[in-house]
């Protein structure tokens, strides 16, 4: 009898011993597993670190060294697999001022990084020593940081103030234009009271306010009676958005409504100011 009580005796130390370790906070699973460092040609870097379980396919971006408003920041991403029988394809996608944006995209093992400011893309190519070298845990540790402090909801979150600005400065440079083709001082302006923040995620806003401008311009230039008539009518310009393209002149002042499905808008300005002026 005396061995069977040792032997329990030990197995019940065995599973005690066992389930102590396994609640030790040391020994706890890692929330990420073992990332890759990928850099550019003039030290560009995006460490990329998977959250575990890999499976789920979320992963957590590090950039560094492109002098852009990513830089130093752990944004939350989702792999987007979009291969097939002839290309492999993959691309990392998050959120930036409440759009969806694709900081890395991968094709056939070459990958390409897209930063904000830089309209062109950066490729770069994995780098085994620095990824040896990186911490995930670091990376990880750094994102909780920023999650507490508010940087990442930040740069996630739609900034409508700001894009409205990015928008009126493309639109100031079209109405410069039309001024100076017609020799004319056109007060325009876009109401953005009339755009939704769908619509301002969306849609290139100054691409449909410069249509009329641009016709402007171009009737301008080709002829000197045409000229004459937007100086003599002319003074300002709204821009709006409405359900339809539909255009109207209140005394001086051309109300240039728009819509999304809104096609060949430079065409329909020019046929409606020979019609309306």
């Amino acid at each position: 009898m005396i061995p069977e009580v040792n032997f329990l005796r030990n197995l019940v130390a065995v599973i005690v011993t066992t389930l102590v370790l396994g609640s030790t906070p040391g020994l706890a699973a890692s929330p990420v597993e073992a990332g890759k460092v990928f850099v550019g040609p003039e030290g560009e870097e995006v460490a990329v670190v998977p959250l575990a379980p890999r499976s789920n396919k979320k992963y957590l971006l590090r950039v560094q060294g492109t002098g852009s408003e990513i830089d130093g920041k752990v944004l939350p991403f989702d792999l987007n697999d979009s291969s097939s029988m002839s290309s492999e394809q993959h691309s990392y996608k998050t959120q930036w001022r409440g759009r969806g944006y694709t900081v890395l995209y991968m094709r056939n093992s070459k990958y390409e990084l897209y930063v904000p400011g830089r309209g062109k893309e950066i490729r770069v190519t994995f780098d085994e020593k620095r990824s040896k070298a990186l911490d995930a845990e670091d990376v990880y540790d750094l994102h909780q940081k920023q999650k507490k402090d508010g940087t990442v909801a930040k740069l996630m979150a739609f900034d409508r103030k700001g894009e409205i600005a990015k928008q009126e400065k493309d639109y100031v440079t079209h109405v410069q234009d039309a001024n100076t083709a017609c020799g004319t001082s056109l007060a325009a302006a876009i109401d953005w009271t009339s755009i939704n923040d769908e619509q301002l995620k969306e849609l290139s806003i100054s691409s449909y306010c410069e249509a009329p401008l641009a016709s402007l311009k171009q009737l301008c230039t080709v002829s000197n009676v045409a000229k004459q008539t937007v100086k003599e009518k002319l003074k300002q310009v709204s821009c709006r958005f409405g359900n339809a393209l539909e255009p109207k002149v209140e005394g001086d002042k051309l109300i240039w409504t728009t819509s999304r499905d809104a096609s060949n808008q430079q065409e329909f300005a020019t046929k409606f100011f020979k019609t309306n002026l």
